[in-house]
This record gives structure tokens, sequence and C-alpha cells, in this order.
């Protein structure tokens, strides 16, 4: 019966569909090996990725951020919120919009991110052991045409 029950399933099943299944598992797994790390600086994956895209381009604004996180702007305010009580953001006004925040990071920030960079790093180490640069190049290649055909609807 159960050789049945496999063929059955590979006729539903295909090998796209455990490919697809596998871009779903990395991820997964990428946040909670992150997560660990960041248990002890206090800061959630929200918060971390929040002020890794500041310190990339300073004056972001909220909107900005909520788009660049794909998070609700509500969400993403609490996260500045929590991130300039602790001193690692500043607000600060955008002259041709006074209804907008550019959001800066300051230098505690920059030093909590750099004494995190390590232990990312060796993420990033396991994440991508064993594969070549010639691989990892065709690596991005394939997933920047992926996205591309994704984004194409």
């Amino acid at each position: 019966m159960k050789i049945v029950k496999n063929a059955a399933l590979r006729r539903i099943l295909t090998e796209l569909d455990e490919l697809t299944f596998r871009f779903e598992d990395i991820p997964r797994m990428l946040r909670r090996a992150i997560d660990e790390i960041l248990v002890d600086s206090g800061l959630s994956r929200t918060q971390w990725r929040l002020m890794g895209y500041v310190l990339r381009e300073s004056g972001l604004t909220q909107t900005e951020l909520a788009r660049l996180l794909e998070l609700e702007r509500a969400s993403v305010g609490s996260a500045i919120d929590s991130l300039s009580a602790r001193g690692l953001v500043v607000r600060e006004p955008v002259p041709e919009d006074r209804r907008a925040w550019a959001i800066s990071a300051t230098p505690e920030a920059e030093a909590l991110l750099a004494s995190l960079r390590e232990a990312i790093s060796e993420i990033y180490a396991q994440t991508f052991r064993g594969l070549t640069a010639q691989e990892l190049q065709l690596l991005r290649r394939m997933l920047d045409q992926i996205t591309t055909n994704l984004s194409r609807g």
C-alpha cells in the first residue's frame, strides 16, 4: 500500500514542489539562527533589519522603511520608537514634508551591529559552506532570474 501512496504522491507533488518547499525552509532556518544571536542584544529581527537599512542609507522615512521591511507603517513605527528609546536611532524632520521624519542610526547602533557582525558572518559562512565563489555567483544570477520572473507576474 505504501508504494501506491508514494506513487500517487509523486504524481501530485513534483520535484519543483520540493524545490519550492526548500525556498520556504531556508529563510525559516536563517531566521531561527539569527534570532538566537539577537536575543542577547535585546533586538528583534525587525529592529536589526531596520537598523541595517538606516545604516546603509541614512534618512529613510518610516514609509520607506515599511516598504523595504514589508511591514505595516504602525509596526515599523513601534520598532523605531523602541530603538529611539534605546538611543539607537533618531528621528529628524524632513524639510520638504513636515509630516515625515527621517530615521538615522546613532553611533551606538553602529557599535551594536558591529558587535553582532562576527556571529552573523558565521551563520552566513555556515549557510554557504562548500560553495565556490563561482557557484555563489551562479546562485546569485539564478535567484535574480527567479526574482525577475516573479516580479513580471
